[in-house]
Protein backbone atom coordinates (compact mmCIF):
# COMPACT_ATOMS: atom_id res chain seq x y z
CA UNK A 1 0.00 0.00 0.00
CA UNK A 2 0.91 3.84 -0.51
CA UNK A 3 -0.52 6.43 1.67
CA UNK A 4 -0.32 10.43 0.87
CA UNK A 5 -0.82 12.41 4.01
CA UNK A 6 -2.69 15.28 2.56
CA UNK A 7 -3.14 17.63 5.48
CA UNK A 8 -2.87 17.22 9.37
CA UNK A 9 -6.18 18.26 11.00
CA UNK A 10 -6.46 19.64 14.21
CA UNK A 11 -8.37 17.59 17.29
CA UNK A 12 -11.12 18.49 19.77
CA UNK A 13 -12.75 17.40 22.61
CA UNK A 14 -16.43 16.86 21.89
CA UNK A 15 -19.73 16.92 23.74
CA UNK A 16 -23.30 16.92 22.95
CA UNK A 17 -24.39 20.64 22.90
CA UNK A 18 -26.84 19.99 25.69
CA UNK A 19 -24.13 18.10 27.88
CA UNK A 20 -23.54 20.40 30.70
CA UNK A 21 -19.93 20.35 30.24
CA UNK A 22 -20.73 22.32 26.93
CA UNK A 23 -22.89 25.13 28.63
CA UNK A 24 -22.09 27.57 30.10
CA UNK A 25 -18.16 26.76 30.94
CA UNK A 26 -15.38 29.33 29.44
CA UNK A 27 -12.50 26.94 29.89
CA UNK A 28 -12.50 23.13 30.72
CA UNK A 29 -9.01 21.62 31.47
CA UNK A 30 -8.79 18.00 30.15
CA UNK A 31 -7.63 16.98 33.91
CA UNK A 32 -11.41 18.11 34.53
CA UNK A 33 -13.26 15.36 32.68
CA UNK A 34 -11.30 12.03 33.46
CA UNK A 35 -13.54 10.70 35.41
CA UNK A 36 -16.41 11.42 32.77
CA UNK A 37 -18.10 8.78 30.40
CA UNK A 38 -15.32 8.68 27.31
CA UNK A 39 -16.01 6.97 24.13
CA UNK A 40 -12.83 6.31 22.42
CA UNK A 41 -11.33 3.69 19.84
CA UNK A 42 -9.43 0.88 20.77
CA UNK A 43 -5.91 1.93 21.99
CA UNK A 44 -3.77 0.43 19.94
CA UNK A 45 -5.67 1.55 16.74
CA UNK A 46 -3.74 4.76 15.39
CA UNK A 47 -6.88 7.17 16.29
CA UNK A 48 -6.34 5.46 19.92
CA UNK A 49 -2.56 5.79 19.46
CA UNK A 50 -3.16 9.63 19.24
CA UNK A 51 -5.76 9.75 21.84
CA UNK A 52 -3.65 8.98 24.25
CA UNK A 53 -0.50 10.81 22.54
CA UNK A 54 -2.60 13.67 23.68
CA UNK A 55 -3.80 12.75 27.56
CA UNK A 56 0.20 11.90 28.07
CA UNK A 57 1.42 15.30 26.33
CA UNK A 58 -1.12 16.85 29.00
CA UNK A 59 0.45 14.99 31.91
CA UNK A 60 -2.39 12.58 31.83
CA UNK A 61 -3.11 8.90 31.30
CA UNK A 62 -5.99 7.83 28.79
CA UNK A 63 -8.80 7.33 30.87
CA UNK A 64 -11.08 4.13 31.01
CA UNK A 65 -13.25 4.02 27.74
CA UNK A 66 -16.95 3.17 28.69
CA UNK A 67 -17.15 2.32 25.70
CA UNK A 68 -14.34 1.07 22.54
CA UNK A 69 -15.34 1.29 19.02
CA UNK A 70 -13.42 1.17 16.01
CA UNK A 71 -16.15 3.40 14.03
CA UNK A 72 -16.18 7.24 14.49
CA UNK A 73 -19.46 7.83 13.47
CA UNK A 74 -20.58 5.43 16.55
CA UNK A 75 -18.74 7.71 18.60
CA UNK A 76 -19.77 10.99 17.62
CA UNK A 77 -23.14 9.28 17.36
CA UNK A 78 -22.74 8.21 21.07
CA UNK A 79 -21.31 11.81 21.96
CA UNK A 80 -24.73 13.46 20.51
CA UNK A 81 -26.53 10.96 22.43
CA UNK A 82 -25.53 13.28 25.46
CA UNK A 83 -23.60 11.17 27.89
CA UNK A 84 -20.10 10.56 26.09
CA UNK A 85 -17.42 13.08 25.60
CA UNK A 86 -14.31 11.65 22.99
CA UNK A 87 -11.96 12.72 20.76
CA UNK A 88 -12.43 13.39 16.84
CA UNK A 89 -10.88 15.71 14.26
CA UNK A 90 -11.82 18.77 12.72
CA UNK A 91 -12.40 16.81 9.32
CA UNK A 92 -14.90 14.31 11.39
CA UNK A 93 -16.73 17.05 13.06
CA UNK A 94 -16.91 19.04 10.25
CA UNK A 95 -18.18 16.11 7.42
CA UNK A 96 -19.52 13.53 9.66
CA UNK A 97 -20.58 15.52 12.60
CA UNK A 98 -23.17 18.03 10.39
CA UNK A 99 -26.58 17.51 11.65
CA UNK A 100 -25.39 16.15 14.96
CA UNK A 101 -26.03 18.19 18.13
CA UNK A 102 -21.91 17.99 18.86
CA UNK A 103 -20.02 20.93 20.04
CA UNK A 104 -16.17 20.78 20.25
CA UNK A 105 -14.98 21.98 23.94
CA UNK A 106 -13.28 24.99 24.85
CA UNK A 107 -10.02 22.91 25.93
CA UNK A 108 -6.45 23.88 24.91
CA UNK A 109 -5.19 20.50 23.68
CA UNK A 110 -1.62 19.56 23.09
CA UNK A 111 -1.08 20.35 19.16
CA UNK A 112 -1.33 16.12 18.00
CA UNK A 113 -2.62 16.30 14.76
CA UNK A 114 -4.88 13.40 12.91
CA UNK A 115 -3.45 13.10 9.22
CA UNK A 116 -5.56 12.64 6.53
CA UNK A 117 -4.32 11.23 3.35
CA UNK A 118 -5.25 8.83 0.64
CA UNK A 119 -3.82 5.28 0.82
CA UNK A 120 -3.81 3.27 -2.80
CA UNK A 121 -2.49 -0.16 -3.66
CA UNK A 122 1.36 -0.23 -5.00
CA UNK A 123 1.52 -1.09 -8.66
CA UNK A 124 -1.91 -0.77 -9.85
CA UNK A 125 -3.95 1.64 -11.99
CA UNK A 126 -6.52 3.74 -10.64
CA UNK A 127 -9.87 4.17 -12.51
CA UNK A 128 -10.13 7.39 -14.56
CA UNK A 129 -12.92 8.27 -11.73
CA UNK A 130 -11.04 7.72 -9.08
CA UNK A 131 -8.09 9.37 -10.35
CA UNK A 132 -10.28 12.40 -10.57
CA UNK A 133 -11.35 12.16 -7.18
CA UNK A 134 -7.82 11.73 -5.70
CA UNK A 135 -6.94 14.77 -7.76
CA UNK A 136 -9.92 16.78 -6.72
CA UNK A 137 -9.05 15.82 -3.35
CA UNK A 138 -5.32 16.74 -3.23
CA UNK A 139 -6.97 19.98 -4.73
CA UNK A 140 -9.67 20.93 -1.36
CA UNK A 141 -6.80 19.62 0.89
CA UNK A 142 -4.32 22.20 -0.42
CA UNK A 143 -5.76 25.39 2.06
CA UNK A 144 -6.21 22.63 5.01
CA UNK A 145 -2.38 22.21 5.00
CA UNK A 146 -1.39 25.26 4.76
CA UNK A 147 -4.40 26.77 7.50
CA UNK A 148 -6.36 28.66 5.64
CA UNK A 149 -10.31 28.43 6.00
CA UNK A 150 -12.31 26.43 3.77
CA UNK A 151 -15.76 26.99 2.20
CA UNK A 152 -17.70 23.91 2.76
CA UNK A 153 -20.16 24.79 0.34
CA UNK A 154 -20.63 21.69 -2.69
CA UNK A 155 -18.80 22.31 -5.57
CA UNK A 156 -19.44 20.84 -8.95
CA UNK A 157 -16.97 18.61 -10.31
CA UNK A 158 -17.35 19.05 -14.26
Amino acid sequence: MEAEVLYAAPRFVIAAKENPWSRGRRRVRLADLMNEPWALPPPESPPGALDAETFRAAGLELPAAAVVTDSAIARLALVAGGRYLSITSETALRFAGWGMAVAALPIDLPDIRSPVGIVTLKNRTLTPVAQLFIDCAREVAKPLATGKPVSTRRREVQ
